[in-house]
């Protein structure tokens, strides 16, 4: 499924990204998970799909459209992939199976973070890009001290047509494991979920 979407309705700083693909002027970055979609809706119609800003509470949600949907509690370290909020309480299941029931209401709302992910990043008409991939040492917390670098095309100014999007975050494809920075000039952009 192609979904049309603002770029600036995400936070893609600290995703997890895999393969980068160019070819024919096209991007494509595959977003694992980690992306953030800021408080938007989600409609699949005649127009067709697309996630827009929005903070309406009767409209589907952005992240509904994704097949990889979870919460993230940085104090704990722990993903939840099923998750329910009662009387501001948050009770959840983590991926192994473990029932998780939150005795604070602070602590539930700082563990609502919202992530997305299995999805592909497409840039087309692109005139330029470059990713820096700063390798992980065997830990995959510090750096190796080597980095690659990918270029494609010419970085020129841009112009009306041309927007520069900037990628930053984990890689799990070569040249990685490591940190990725990935800048584009395209002329569009969008999302497209495999298998939808």
């Amino acid at each position: 499924m192609m979904i049309s979407v603002d770029f600036d309705c995400l936070v893609t700083f600290d995703c997890v990204y895999g393969e980068w693909i160019h070819e024919y002027g096209v991007s494509r970055v595959y977003v694992e998970k980690g992306l953030v979609i800021k408080r938007s809706a989600f409609i699949n119609d005649e127009e067709g799909a697309r996630i827009f800003e929005c903070v309406s509470d009767e409209l589907p949600r952005g992240e509904s459209a994704f097949p990889v949907h979870y919460i993230y509690d940085p104090v704990k370290d722990a993903e939840y992939t099923s998750w329910k909020v009662l009387n501001g309480f948050l009770f959840a299941i983590s991926n192994d199976g473990r029932v998780v029931e939150y005795r604070s209401k602070t602590e539930s709302s700082y563990a609502m973070h919202e992530y997305v992910g299995g999805c592909w990043f497409v840039f087309s008409g692109v005139t330029f890009a470059k990713r820096v991939v700063d390798e992980y040492a065997s830990d995959r917390k510090s750096s190796s001290g080597k980095k690659t670098s990918d270029e494609i095309g010419c970085r020129t100014t841009l112009d009306s047509l041309t927007h520069e999007y900037v990628l930053e975050g984990v890689t799990n494809a070569s040249p990685g494991p490591g940190w990725m920075s990935l800048v584009i000039h395209a002329e569009s952009f969008f999302i497209d979920i495999p298998g939808k």
